[in-house]
């Protein structure tokens, strides 16, 4: 039996009423019904892809990071690019390309998730040749000849990543408290590979350097020119917000005796150490590791988006001192030596990465 038909002049009107119903959707910008297995372009109705260290929504890789435990641990802020003096040093003026650069270091969290879904790196699983790249610096991306220098086997890596006599290496084999600390006694060689699989490469020792000292504003600090307190940065074993005897102008070993590895803070713990374009821990926490070379340390001049690459280098430079080094070593004029397969307990990284489009 046929159901009955409508009234013609109901059927009429219900089709100009989605006429109608269609023209205004069409008016106020919605897309058109083409076909509705087309991808939505990002930026509209999509939220952005997040580097795959943070796909997985892990502590220490999710957004509970920062000291609100509220901000998204893999946020990449953009850094317009300029010109400006290296070192503070009008010797060495550099010039550097727009880039992005990670809000936070790299963490435990974060550095886990790489193992958990590459294994790597190792020589197993080593990165791709030319991984990592500077878009505007030739043959600075990943050299397979540097494979052999990785370990073995996955075993192998988070062996050695508790490399601290002290008893301060972040990583543990299973999630703990530390995952939202920056991940220490890395090589750079897995430094580099770490960012490179997130989809980013470390940046150069001129763009670090230009991203702490706010560009031209020449910033002492990162924050600006007003000396160095417990409230801007970890450092002098005081991250923890303690401190038993001041450490100024000591070295090592000696401060050692009063640090804890509480010290060590999560990322993101010091708001007021922010830079001008808004990353966090520029100065403390870590040295920070970039692509450049560190046997021959003198700057490059001229400098236009460079890098001392030299891929046989035995030293990297860092930045941006550590929760153990006292406040002059946090400087925007200070750097130090790495070694290129060296593990330390205050080495760290902060990921750049290139704006998408043209």
């Amino acid at each position: 039996m046929r159901s009955p038909r409508r009234p013609t002049s109901a059927l009429l009107a219900l089709c100009a009423l989605a006429a109608i119903l269609s023209a205004r959707h069409a008016h106020s910008g919605g897309a058109a019904e083409r076909d509705t297995g087309a991808p939505v372009p990002a930026g509209r109705d999509s939220a952005p892809v997040p580097p795959p260290s943070c796909a997985g929504g892990t502590p220490g890789a999710d957004d509970r990071c920062g000291l609100g435990h509220d901000d998204d641990c893999c946020a990449s802020l953009p850094v317009p690019g300029g010109t400006f003096n290296r070192l503070n040093d009008p010797r060495y003026p550099a010039t550097v390309s727009s880039f992005l650069l990670d809000r936070y270091l790299v963490t435990v969290g974060r550095f886990r998730r790489y193992l958990d879904e590459t294994g790597g790196p190792t020589r197993a699983s080593p990165p791709p040749a030319g991984a990592g790249a500077h878009p505007k610096i030739p043959d600075s991306g990943w050299d397979s000849a540097w494979n052999t220098l990785l370990p073995a086997t996955t075993a192998a890596l988070k062996q050695a990543l508790v490399c601290d006599p002290y008893g301060w290496p972040t990583w543990t084999d299973a999630p703990a408290a530390n995952e939202d600390k920056p991940i220490v006694c890395a090589t750079w060689l897995e430094l580099f590979a770490f960012c490179a699989w997130d989809g980013g490469r470390l940046p150069t020792q001129a763009e670090m350097n230009y991203a702490a000292a706010g560009g031209d504003e020449q910033r002492l600090y990162p924050w600006g020119s007003s000396p160095i307190t417990p409230d801007e940065a970890a450092f002098c074993c005081q991250g923890d917000g303690t401190s038993s005897v001041p450490c100024e102008g000591s070295s090592p070993p000696w401060n050692l005796l009063h640090c804890t590895t509480d010290d060590l803070a999560p990322v993101g713990s010091f708001p007021r150490g922010a830079g001008r374009w808004g990353q966090l821990d520029l100065a403390g926490e870590a040295y920070k590791v970039t692509r450049d070379a560190a046997d021959d340390d003198r700057p490059l001049v001229p400098c236009i988006d460079c890098s001392r690459l030299d891929n046989h280098a035995a030293l990297r430079v860092a930045h941006g001192g550590s929760f153990v080094a006292p406040g002059y070593r946090q400087a925007t004029t200070y750097r130090a030596p790495y070694e290129t397969n060296g593990r330390h307990y205050y080495v760290s990284a902060m990921c750049a990465r290139d704006p998408s489009g043209p």
